[in-house]
């Protein structure tokens, strides 16, 4: 039997229900994953358009360089038929939108650096500069122009993206199970 509080006192708190202490985990948060999918179709977008641009100029490019400008146009074709699948998956929490998503971004990133070795190696674009100057605005401005790759390639790969993905495939949480009343609470009222 519990007695009432004394005059100016709060009564005890009762004891904690008994069972599982853990609330339900939450779920993590889809921003860097759903980031990455709408930077992934912006670039899909940008590299149909890009891509069908350089397959139009080939024929006014010089002659040595028309190489360059073919393998442009193949890796922008390429990136638009990877990116846009894998921005599908990733809002679909697949696993495999993530690997779709940072391949083509890695491969941008891979077919910049070529342009700027080639482009920075020929005197035509780098005659009035000294070497250092022409490599160094080079690459400044290829760290500007690769950076929507860079930001969606490293949101498809930073592990909260994996368990947003991961978190798709779970089933529901159910809360913990009830147990006994603690001692002194008695049995459940039956009611017939």
């Amino acid at each position: 039997m519990t007695y009432p509080p004394q005059p100016g006192q709060y009564p005890a708190a009762p004891p904690p229900y008994p069972g599982d202490q853990y609330s339900l985990q939450q779920p993590p948060s889809g921003g860097t994953a759903i980031t990455a999918g709408v930077l992934a179709i912006l670039g899909a977008l940008w590299g149909v358009v890009i891509g069908i641009m350089n397959f139009g100029v080939v024929d006014d490019v010089v002659e040595d360089l028309k190489w360059l400008v073919i393998f442009q146009g193949t890796v922008y074709l390429l990136e638009f038929v990877t990116l846009l699948p894998g921005a599908i998956l990733l809002f679909l929490r697949k696993p495999a939108g993530r690997w779709l998503v940072a391949a083509p971004c890695a491969l941008h990133i891979a077919q910049g650096l070529v342009a700027l070795v080639v482009l920075s190696s020929d005197d035509r674009f780098t005659r009035d500069l000294d070497s250092a100057t022409a490599i160094g605005g080079g690459f400044g401005g290829l760290l500007v122009a690769l950076s929507p790759a860079i930001a969606t390639l490293v949101l498809a790969l930073v592990p909260l993206t994996g368990r947003w993905c991961e978190w798709g495939k779970r089933p529901p949480q159910q809360p913990g199970t009830y147990q006994a009343p603690p001692p002194g609470y008695g049995p459940p009222p039956q009611h017939w």
